[in-house]
């Protein structure tokens, strides 16, 4: 996912309605809703409340959700709004826009799947104790390893306003290579594998590891047909690849 240039864009003297924050009621209810959603598939499958490792990890989404809403409604709320977005603007319904759009429509439900299993048998190792002879120090690795990938996500999308959900090159969209970009090629991606590896180390379950390396070779495959998308439709692309040697994590992938 590569950046553009984050500042307002503006038409005539008004601004871009797409760079005004959202409403404050707006902020707290995606929070609410987000709190919830992840206290229902942690406590709901795992059946005890006082499950520590539990109230972690929802403490870990609810601080992200905080500065992902709070603080990105405030200095970036484009990001937001095309994080929303669920559909490809007509605009740019090139061929190879098409093309990645297409491959997200088997990618994408199938990473959902396998992100949710991941996290739904994290919850039921708990009771069952299917991992009984988890490691603590690695359960600590694990929260480390989720807050990193959590962070990484913010601080992508602060430097990304046109990161949508879908794949496609959106209208205006220039070529930047500062910040997280001048590491690695797809720092979203990165963040997102940190937090999908993150989950199960945290909670303590061998088992969920499976579906969860399942989520990552996905978003590996991801990448192949959205680097096709931008070295054909983005400017500048091609020569920021040969700039930029590493996808995921410097000078290993």
């Amino acid at each position: 996912m590569t950046a553009i240039n984050s500042n307002s864009i503006k038409i005539g003297s008004k601004i871009d309605k797409m760079d005004k924050p959202l409403s404050p009621l707006f902020i707290i209810f995606v929070m609410a809703y987000g709190g919830a959603f992840i206290a229902f598939f942690l406590f709901f499958f795992a059946k005890d409340w006082l499950w520590i490792e539990g109230w972690i990890l929802w403490g870990a989404f609810e601080t992200y959700f905080f500065f992902m809403m709070v603080g990105l409604n405030k200095r970036n709320p484009r990001i937001l709004r095309n994080r929303m977005k669920i559909k490809k603007e007509k605009k740019m319904e090139k061929q190879e826009s098409k093309k990645a759009s297409s491959s997200d429509k088997i990618i994408m439900p199938l990473f959902a799947i396998s992100f949710m299993l991941s996290f739904v048998i994290s919850d039921l190792d708990h009771p069952y104790n299917w991992s009984v002879d988890f490691p603590f120090w690695l359960e600590i690795i694990g929260f480390i390893i989720l807050g990193l990938g959590l962070y990484l996500i913010y601080l992508t999308m602060l430097q990304n306003a046109y990161g949508a959900k879908v794949l496609d090159i959106r209208e205006g969209q220039r070529l930047i290579d500062t910040g997280v970009y001048a590491h690695v090629r797809h720092p979203m991606y990165a963040g997102f594998i940190g937090m999908a590896l993150g989950i199960p180390l945290g909670l303590g379950s061998w088992w969920a590891i499976i579906p969860a390396i399942g989520s990552v070779l996905l978003m590996v495959v991801r990448i192949k047909y959205e680097e096709e998308m931008l070295i054909t439709g983005l400017e500048g692309y091609k020569e920021y690849r040969e700039r930029v040697k590493y996808k995921l994590i410097p000078r290993i992938y």
